[in-house]
């Protein structure tokens, strides 16, 4: 949620929390805080001596500040680290068609790659899609060689 004002966005929290526990929920304290962040985030930071304005994780982007080419304020994300790691599941299907089709696998890894690219591939996260540059996930190479020369 987002506050013009420090003391809205403090209320608001404490409504919440409220809220929450009339129904015997509580906030995750390592995943609920108040950050700034914005348009004015910026500028208010560097007059204090701060640093860039904080970032924060959301379904699986990292959330920050940035400018458009003119100058404008824009709200861009990019791939959160961790799912950027995250090959161990193409690499345990890619070990389970190990000996299927080519066809079969080819399809396989086409729909991966499309529901990758369908969700993460948006015009500020354009590096990184791809993981680590443009090889493939680790298991995947070493079982097309085999593959191909077998």
């Amino acid at each position: 949620m987002g506050f013009e004002s420090k003391a809205d966005a403090q209320e608001m929290l404490l409504a919440l929390r409220a809220r929450l526990a009339s129904f015997g929920l509580t906030l995750h304290k390592d995943k609920t805080r108040l950050i700034e962040f914005g348009r004015f985030a910026a500028l208010s930071r560097q007059r204090r001596g701060k640093g860039r304005p904080e970032t924060f994780a959301f379904l699986g982007f990292t959330h920050y500040c940035g400018r458009t080419r003119d100058g404008r304020f824009i709200v861009k994300h990019k791939t959160e680290g961790k799912r950027l790691t995250q090959a161990d599941g193409v690499a345990a299907g890619a070990w389970r068609l190990m000996h299927a089709p080519l066809a079969k696998q080819h399809e396989w890894f086409a729909a991966v790659l499309r529901g990758h690219y369908g969700y993460y591939g948006s015009r500020h996260n354009y590096p990184a899609p791809g993981g680590r540059g443009s090889s493939p996930p680790r298991g995947i190479s070493v079982f097309t060689i085999g593959f191909i020369s077998g």
